[in-house]
């Protein structure tokens, strides 16, 4: 009997050993090497990001914190595939796309990441259902499919009364819903978001932190979530400081 619990005691020891380095050995998600964006300006070059390695894990909730000018934004765009790095390393899922054609990273903006931005982007004239269903014309869904997904994801945001109301009738924290919403419609594995909160008054903008908090501990997301505000940035499960391009601190909140 006690060779029988010394033998059990020794396979979950095991594989506990297993589980621990396979957490550590995990792919990230996101990782940069020596990541360097470099504008040109007259006679002038402006070192937006000066050698920045960063790595995300699947499921991380991390803000990118900084003052105007950090380079957190053009961070953002290169992690987003909206811009290509001047030189270094961006891996995504363990592949290299800085490289890539723009054909190949467009397919990653429709469906590997979901995007959520200040100003929150919403077509005027268009009601929150076909706002949120904008991504899936994109993507090629049929219209009684876009529904359908547009209707889900509004109810999760808490707007499901509110599909048939356009921008205009809606308060700024239920466009931002609206908007994140929209992100989501397309089941990413990332969201991005950057200055969420920047154009509401702070009751919404807790709402808003609180229904990011919500969205990421139920579906796992990997969200990451710029800012220029200490206090938001506190909210995530990890910070990055960044200051004239550069990483200048990373903790755990």
């Amino acid at each position: 009997m006690s060779a029988q619990l010394l033998t059990a005691d020794y396979v979950r020891e095991s594989l506990a050993v297993l589980d621990a380095a396979a957490a550590a050995s995990a792919q990230p998600v996101i990782e940069t090497h020596d990541l360097t964006k470099i504008y040109t300006m007259g006679d002038t070059e402006v070192r937006a990001l000066d050698g920045v390695s960063i790595r995300i894990d699947k499921g991380e909730f991390v803000a990118i914190v900084g003052p105007s000018g950090s380079g957190k934004s053009t961070l953002m765009t290169i992690i987003g595939a909206l811009d290509k790095p001047t030189s270094g390393s961006y891996k995504l899922d363990g592949t290299e796309i800085a490289q890539m054609s723009d054909d190949s990273l467009s397919d990653i903006r429709n469906y590997r990441i979901g995007f959520v931005f200040q100003k929150f982007n919403l077509l005027g004239r268009t009601n929150a259902l076909n706002n949120v269903g904008l991504p899936l014309v994109y993507a090629g869904v049929s219209g009684s499919e876009r529904n359908r997904r547009a209707k889900e994801v509004l109810e999760l945001v808490g707007l499901g009364t509110r599909s048939h109301h356009k921008p205009n009738e809606l308060s700024g924290g239920q466009q931002q819903r609206v908007a994140i919403a929209r992100a989501l419609v397309n089941s990413p594995a990332i969201v991005l978001a950057d200055e969420p909160t920047g154009n509401l008054d702070t009751k919404t903008g807790e709402e808003i932190m609180r229904l990011f908090r919500q969205l990421h501990d139920e579906r796992g997301i990997t969200l990451i979530l710029v800012t220029h505000s200490p206090e938001i940035a506190a909210q995530a499960d990890r910070t990055i400081a960044m200051r004239d391009g550069v990483v200048v601190e990373e903790h755990h909140v």
